[in-house]
């Protein structure tokens, strides 16, 4: 059985490792004699390169490696993916296998809507925020996921917003529904664990008089999340993987991007390394 090793960005809050950490032991309770591991693109500990070296030290010569985020962005696609391949350099005996992220999926919408349920939200209006990317094509994922959360549910809208990086931000997606009449308005953390962008959802929230805003939880653990992890997985050593590139930023020529595209890739330098 290939051992699986889970990559998050990683967070200086040691609850967002908490909840990597939960979600390898839930989904190795799924499968039983699965061995699980963690590693980090950033600000948390073991890198890639560290994680891969000491399996291979302890045995292991089978690894899958899935990404714990909820898109395609830069770092699953050159982070992650780099550090693979170096990976497959290092360790030339070693069979190395890259799985897929774990959204946009129904599991994660319907992980989002239960986290908005347990907030107290049924019919208000939805902003569904993330982190946000400089690549075009991770943004339209999240404006998929926020399609998918809207879709067979009560919420009046769905729209998107983003904490970093590019727009539209948080503070304008409310205005924009506090202009159209709403006075009680949700947000939806598009996020796996805690973290320094989450708590900056709230706090960007706050910057916007005459709303009622609830805020609700992100993702976290779930018998859901670990059981879409390991479907991941299967798809990686079944050699299935679907990943859908054909607007990725490093294929197409976007406006003021065009540079990007089949430039060389690197991965992310993580002080470990």
């Amino acid at each position: 059985m290939s051992t699986l090793l889970g990559v998050a960005h990683g967070s200086r809050d040691p609850g967002s490792q908490d909840v990597v950490r939960g979600l390898l032991a839930a989904a190795a309770a799924q499968r039983p004699g699965l061995r699980t591991e963690a590693a980090y693109v950033d600000n948390a500990a073991p890198s890639i390169r560290v994680a891969l070296r000491q399996l291979v030290q302890a045995g292991e010569r089978d690894i899958t490696v899935v990404p714990l985020l909820l898109g395609a962005a830069s770092h699953s696609k050159t982070d992650v993916a780099g550090s693979v391949q170096a990976g497959r350099l290092d360790h030339p005996g070693v069979v190395l296998r890259y799985g897929r992220p774990l959204g946009p999926h129904p599991v994660v919408v319907d992980v989002l809507a239960r986290r908005l349920a347990e907030a107290g939200v049924i019919d208000e209006p939805v902003v569904l925020v993330a982190g946000g990317s400089l690549d075009p094509d991770a943004n339209a994922g999240v404006a998929a996921t926020a399609r998918l959360l809207w879709e067979g549910r009560a919420f009046p809208s769905v729209d998107i917003a983003f904490v970093s990086t590019t727009g539209p931000t948080v503070p304008q997606a409310l205005q924009r529904l506090r202009a159209g009449g709403s006075r009680r308005v949700a947000l939806a953390r598009y996020f796996l664990g805690p973290g320094y962008l989450p708590r900056l959802v709230a706090t960007q929230a706050a910057a916007v008089d005459g709303l009622e805003i609830v805020v609700s939880e992100p993702l976290g653990v779930s018998a859901a999340l670990a059981g879409l992890l390991l479907g991941r997985y299967d798809e990686a050593g079944a050699g299935d993987i679907r990943m859908n590139c054909d607007a990725c930023l490093y294929r197409t020529p976007y406006a003021g991007l065009g540079g990007a595209v089949g430039a060389p890739q690197a991965p992310h330098a993580h002080p470990d390394d």
